[in-house]
């Protein structure tokens, strides 16, 4: 766990979620963790990736406000990181974009792999980045 990496995270989280600082001022203050070995964040700031645009700036406010429930997983990412949770989830392991381009071209589908099942976890979605309830 690295508890530097996890409180840039965290605060910046808080001021984009807040509409104090714009996505690409939050991607600017974040490069400083983007070499981390801290598996959750790495995790997290993946998976927060997809809630904003990276091609235009704006802030979290107007049409560009992520909804009511993003904004609460957000916070739970926010608890996390604040938290001295070790990262529990495996590593996520995306299909080979090769491979799945190849199958769509010669089948028009993307086979389901055996290591796809891999993904499968015991933890519950409803809380991740946390495991568990506890």
């Amino acid at each position: 766990m690295n508890r530097n990496h996890r409180n840039i995270l965290a605060e910046n989280l808080r001021h984009y979620l807040s509409g104090t600082i714009s996505n690409f001022e939050f991607m600017y203050r974040i490069e400083p963790i983007y070499s981390t070995s801290d598996k959750g964040v790495r995790a997290i700031e993946s998976e927060f990736w997809f809630c904003y645009d990276d091609l235009r700036e704006h802030k979290n406010i107007g049409k560009d406000k992520l909804t009511d429930e993003a904004e609460k997983h957000i916070k739970r990412f926010i608890l996390f990181l604040k938290s001295d949770n070790e990262y529990e989830w495996n590593d996520p392991k995306f299909p080979n974009p090769i491979k799945w381009l190849l199958n769509l071209i010669t089948f028009g589908i993307y086979p389901k792999k055996a290591e796809e099942k891999e993904n499968i976890e015991i933890g519950d979605e409803q809380v991740w980045s946390f495991f568990g309830q506890t």
